[in-house]
């Protein structure tokens, strides 16, 4: 396949000599299994197979997909004539920062690829799951998701960047709901992996313990109090403060979406206090690691927030050029329908020096907020999150979960507010909608904030 696209890219430049052309393509088989309340409503195999092109002319973008794989030339004439005819109307020029062009296969990191395991294997997990989950009386109702990809990309361009990546991933959903008398509550859980394979269920995320943590979910809700509205000492744990990574603070530090935030006059200015770094880059398990993006850019570790001060934001070539930056690997596309755009990977607070009970010792009222279900974000870093577990802190000790809740806020007024960070961390697996979907994670460690965050 490398050979015909290579022709295909080489007749492209001699007809049409464009500034820039890359070339995409995918071969990639999907399954997905669904599980509702003991039947299964999708039992799908896909078979996933296209071409992208992306032109620069004329200093503007022209983009084209097809999944005949004999209309390469078509797609990459009808990318040039549309970049021909937006630049007309476009009054600043597109320019790309200059990499280094690289020719390389990423070799998946799985022990156990989707493709080795038989349909019956992921058939009769689900089922067990779902087995182990209504076992426990409160559950009512559940609905289980999983879906695998095993396959082949392939990136070409003009300036000599070849790369094949050996695609795979697995990923699972579940969704739980449970009533005790008149009271109900749902509870979700997500995992998933790219450096993982099969063994991810065996060796990380057993049915026991997805189970549980579901369980321990829609119990604190069935069982939980009503919180007081207000402000008061917020405990977060690693899920809710990488959910504050992500949506509050991460889309800011896009750099397509930095020019229209805070950040845009915040870079080099401290934003938080000395002890507080916040990350993009490859974390171990990572849902959002990579060697190359699909820029062919290799994907780099940033620090956005470092010792309080914002240094650094998520960049493709095109706003690497315009910010005067390196590319730091944040060109990502869904498939080849899409062209890359910017998007997070792995956002993370980094660990402090506090352990658990340090934090919570001297909070006489406060709350221990711990997963998250639901929320939404706006550019300026306002916020507000369902909270599916959360427990109230009194005196120094967790005493009651709470429910029917939800933390807001300003992100960037918050972040002034955290008081200490530990040294333990964990992460959320999920994904991220920006016009396409991207597996991503975020996470962090326990943090504190005396302030910044409302409750209720």
């Amino acid at each position: 396949m490398e050979d015909r696209l290579e022709k295909a890219l080489e007749l492209a430049l001699e007809r049409f000599k464009p500034e820039y052309l890359e070339i995409r393509y995918e071969n990639i088989n999907k399954n997905t299994l669904e599980l509702k309340d003991g039947t299964f409503t999708t039992f799908a195999g896909k078979n996933q197979i296209g071409i992208a092109v992306r032109v620069l002319a004329d200093g503007a973008w022209g983009f084209a997909s097809t999944d005949r794989l004999d209309r390469i030339g078509m797609a990459i004439e009808n990318a040039y004539k549309l970049a021909r005819a937006t630049a007309k109307a476009k009054k600043e020029k597109i320019q790309l920062a200059e990499v280094k062009a690289y020719e390389d296969i990423v070799r998946s990191k799985m022990k156990i690829k989707p493709k080795e395991v038989s349909i019956e294997e992921k058939v009769e997990r689900l089922a067990e799951l779902e087995s182990l989950l209504k076992a426990d009386s409160t559950i009512k109702s559940t609905w289980l998701r999983y879906e695998d990809a095993s396959g082949e990309k392939v990136l070409l361009t003009n300036e000599g960047t070849k790369i094949k990546w050996e695609l795979n991933y697995v990923w699972q959903y579940v969704w739980a709901t449970g009533k005790e008398g008149e009271r109900l509550a749902a509870a979700r859980d997500e995992v998933g992996a790219v450096d993982y394979g099969w063994e991810l269920f065996k060796e990380k995320e057993s049915n026991e313990d997805v189970a549980k943590r579901v369980i321990r979910k829609v119990h604190a809700q069935l069982q939980g109090i009503a919180p007081k509205r207000g402000e008061f000492p917020i405990l977060a744990g690693p899920i809710i403060v990488g959910l504050i990574a992500h949506e509050a603070l991460g889309h800011l530090a896009e750099a397509d979406l930095t020019i229209n935030s805070p950040f845009k006059d915040l870079l080099g200015k401290e934003v938080a206090p000395e002890y507080v770094t916040m990350s993009e880059r490859i974390v171990e398990g990572g849902f959002g690691n990579d060697k190359y993006d699909d820029e062919g850019v290799p994907v780099t570790d940033i620090h956005i927030i470092e010792n309080g001060v914002l240094r650094q934001i998520m960049l493709n070539r095109e706003y690497a050029h315009k910010w005067g930056m390196e590319p730091n690997g944040h060109a990502r596309a869904e498939n080849y329908t899409y062209p890359p755009i910017i998007r997070m990977r792995n956002t993370i607070f980094e660990p402090g020096d506090w352990n658990f009970e340090e934090m919570i010792e001297d909070i006489k009222f406060g709350y221990y907020v711990v997963d998250f279900r639901g929320g939404q974000a706006q550019l300026n870093s306002a916020f507000q999150v369902g909270i599916q577990e959360g427990y109230v802190i009194e005196n120094g000790e967790i005493i009651k979960p709470i429910r029917d809740t939800s933390i807001s806020g300003i992100a960037i007024e918050a972040l002034k507010k955290i008081s200490a960070v530990g040294r333990d961390f964990g992460l959320e697996m999920g994904r991220c909608g920006k016009g396409q979907a991207a597996f991503v994670s975020s996470g962090g460690p326990h943090m504190r904030f005396d302030g910044g965050i409302i409750i209720g």
